[in-house]
C-alpha cells in the first residue's frame, strides 16, 4: 500500500500521487475581498532585511553599486546566506533614500511580493501582512496579485515544495501519534472557533491558559469534547501578569534591530526598549539614529478594556489567524519544541490564547500613549498593525517560500 499522509485540514488523506500533483492546492481565501495600495513615506517593507536568492545574489555581486548593499548575514541568525544590508545595522535598507527605492526595478522578490507571504505545508497558501498600511485602501485586488505570486513559482516547482513540506507534517502527526498526543488539525482549529469569545475576554482567556498548562484531554477529541474540557476548567492563569511579562519581555533584546516595529498613524516609524525597568519609546530614523520620545512604567499598562466593537474587531483577526497554515505549523513547531510532552490540542489553544494577550496589551500600550482608556475598532486595529508582522515571523514547520 502507498505510504498515506493525512490532510487533517479537510479530513481527507492525500496519496503518494496525488502528492505529487503538479498542481497543488492554493489556498487565496485569506485574500478574498482585500484590496492594497502602496503608500508614500510608509516604507515599512523596507525594515524587513530581505535575503538574496542565488540568481540575485549573483546579479547583485556582478554589479558593484548592487554589490555595496550585500550583508553576509542577516539580523535573524537562523537564515543563512546573503541578504541586504541595513543602515546603521538596524535602520532601512541600504538602498533606500529618503524613503525612496533606488533600485526599485532591481528590487528582490521578497520586496516584489510584500505584503503578501507563500506559505507551504500541505498545501500553497498566501497571507496578506497586515502590518502594512496600505492594506484595506482602494486600489490592487489581492487575490488577483496572490494569483499572480504564486503562477510566477510554475506548477513544478510548488509541486516539489509541497512535497517537502509534506514530508515534514507526516512526520509531525507520526510523532504525535507515538506520544499519544495526536489531534486533527480540523480539531483544534475547530475549537479556537467555538472558543471565540472565550479567547477575546479575560475569564475565558485565563480558561484556555490554565487548560492549556494543565488540562488532560483524549487523544482524537472531537472540537466539542475539548470545548467543554476547556469550559469547566477553572480560570487560575493571571492573564494581567502574564500580559505584563510577556510585554516586557518582547522589548528586552539587546539588539534594536530584533525589536518589533511600529508605524503610526503619521508613518512615523516606532521602536520600544526596555531601558532598567522603564519602557522607552523611540523614533526610528532611516540611517538607524533612535530619538526617545518617551518612557513608561511597564506596570501602568493595563489591558484596557474593549467595546463590542473592538471585541468584534478581534474575533476577526482570531478567524483570520486561525485559517493560516503558518499557525498552524507554529503549533506543530512548539508541541515538537516541547518534546511532545502536552497534548496538540493544549499546545494549539495555548499559542493561540498567548498571542490573543500579545495583541491586547500592545494595543493597550499604543491606546494609553495616544490618552485612550478603552479599545474599539480602531485600536484593535492598531494593535494588529503593530503585531501581524511578527506574528508571521514566528518558528513554523513548512516554509515560506
Amino acid at each position: 500500500m502507498a505510504p498515506r499522509w493525512e490532510n487533517q485540514q479537510e479530513g481527507t488523506s492525500l496519496t503518494e500521487q496525488q502528492r505529487d500533483d503538479p498542481a497543488p492546492e492554493i489556498d487565496l481565501s485569506e485574500l478574498h475581498g482585500r484590496t492594497y495600495k502602496c503608500i508614500d513615506d510608509c516604507a515599512l517593507c523596507c525594515l524587513c532585511q530581505p535575503e538574496l536568492l542565488p540568481d540575485e545574489e549573483r546579479a547583485f555581486r556582478a554589479a558593484p553599486k548592487l554589490a555595496a548593499g550585500i550583508s553576509e548575514s542577516h539580523i535573524s541568525p537562523e537564515v543563512e546566506g546573503a541578504a541586504i544590508g541595513l543602515k546603521g545595522r538596524h535602520g532601512a535598507c541600504h538602498f533606500l533614500s529618503e524613503k525612496r527605492c533606488t533600485i526599485y526595478d532591481l528590487r528582490t522578490h521578497y520586496c516584489r511580493s510584500f505584503p503578501l507571504n507563500v506559505f507551504v505545508g500541505w498545501r500553497v497558501q498566501v497571507n496578506v501582512n497586515m502590518s502594512c498600511r496600505g492594506v484595506g485602501l482602494p486600489g490592487e485586488d489581492l487575490t488577483a496579485l496572490g494569483e499572480r505570486l504564486a503562477a510566477g513559482y510554475g506548477s513544478e516547482r510548488l509541486s516539489k515544495e509541497v512535497s517537502s513540506a509534506n514530508d515534514v507534517f507526516t512526520q509531525f502527526i507520526r510523532n504525535t501519534r507515538d506520544a499519544g498526543v495526536a489531534q486533527s488539525f480540523t480539531s483544534v482549529r475547530g475549537t479556537v472557533e467555538m472558543l471565540e469569545d472565550e479567547l477575546t475576554e479575560p475569564i475565558g482567556l485565563s480558561r484556555v491558559m490554565t487548560f492549556a498548562e494543565h488540562g488532560n484531554p483524549r487523544e482524537n477529541s472531537s472540537a466539542g469534547d475539548i470545548v467543554r474540557r476547556v469550559r469547566r476548567t477553572e480560570a487560575e492563569a493571571d492573564i494581567s501578569e502574564r500580559a505584563l511579562m510577556d510585554g516586557v519581555e518582547l522589548f528586552d533584546l539587546p539588539d534594536l534591530s530584533l525589536l518589533p516595529v511600529y508605524v503610526d498613524q503619521e508613518l512615523r516609524w516606532k521602536i520600544f526598549k526596555l531601558v532598567g525597568k522603564e519602557i522607552v519609546a523611540y523614533d526610528l530614523h532611516e540611517d538607524g539614529r533612535t530619538m526617545e520620545t518617551c518612557r513608561i512604567d511597564p506596570p501602568s499598562i493595563d489591558l484596557l478594556p474593549m467595546n463590542d466593537g473592538g471585541r468584534s474587531t478581534m474575533r476577526e483577526y482570531l478567524r483570520t489567524i486561525n485559517a493560516r497554515d503558518c499557525f498552524l505549523g507554529h503549533g506543530a513547531y512548539l508541541c515538537d519544541l516541547e518534546g511532545y510532552e502536552y497534548n496538540f490540542a493544549q499546545v494549539y489553544l495555548g499559542a493561540a490564547a498567548n498571542n490573543m494577550i500579545d495583541l491586547w496589551w500592545r494595543a493597550s500600550l499604543l491606546a494609553r500613549l495616544a490618552g485612550t482608556d478603552e479599545l474599539g475598532p480602531r485600536e484593535i486595529r492598531e494593535g494588529v498593525t503593530f503585531f501581524d508582522m511578527d506574528l508571521l515571523d514566528l518558528s513554523t514547520i513548512g516554509a515560506f517560500i
